[in-house]
């Protein structure tokens, strides 16, 4: 999972940068094909808690850190409900069938964009926490770029801390107190 030069936040867009040493580029980058490679600078921050690094090289990799992950699945054990974190259209359970009827097919192509607008909320979520954590670190302030490994080590949480972060950070996308609100 994890990309073979050190990786870097940049400051201006949010999105990891290898600083040429890799295939990872940020926004502010010129992007390149690599053979092989479904997403060449497909590592990123987490997009529920921004803390830590998520996603990797294939098209069926998660937006999301481990305790994001075990979060959303909890949500979806207890709720009945889960954020599409996976990268892939499938990994989420969507897809298009090409042999069902018309009728099939519309309402999974319904489905599909809603899945690719939910998405995109989510990525737009990342963001937000990345920028929101850049401004809680006052020192980094004219940073142009933070090692990844001093960005995870300023947010680095134990393990029930970081599940109560990762609670916290589902609330706060979903604008409730509690997951009973979803259903009301």
């Amino acid at each position: 999972m994890f990309p073979n030069a050190p990786l870097f936040v940049c400051t201006t867009c949010f999105a990891l940068t290898s600083l040429g040493l890799g295939m990872q580029r940020c926004m502010c980058e010129e992007h390149g094909s690599y053979p092989g490679v479904d997403c060449p600078s497909g590592f990123i921050l987490c997009y529920m808690c921004s803390t830590t690094i998520a996603g990797g090289t294939s098209r069926y990799s998660w937006n999301a850190c481990e305790s994001c992950l075990k979060f959303n699945r909890y949500l979806g054990r207890t709720y009945g409900f889960s954020l599409p974190l996976g990268r892939h259209s499938i990994m989420n359970s969507i897809s298009v069938p090409l042999n069902a009827s018309r009728e099939v097919q519309e309402k999974a192509t319904s489905e599909m964009l809603r899945f690719i607008n939910v998405a995109g909320s989510i990525s737009d979520w990342g963001l937000l926490q990345a920028r929101t954590l850049l401004e809680s670190a006052h020192a980094w302030a004219k940073e142009g770029i933070i090692p990844l490994a001093k960005w995870e080590a300023k947010f680095h949480l134990s393990k029930v801390k970081a599940t109560s972060r990762s609670e916290q950070a589902f609330k706060d996308y979903l604008r409730v107190n509690a997951f009973e609100e979803i259903f009301n």
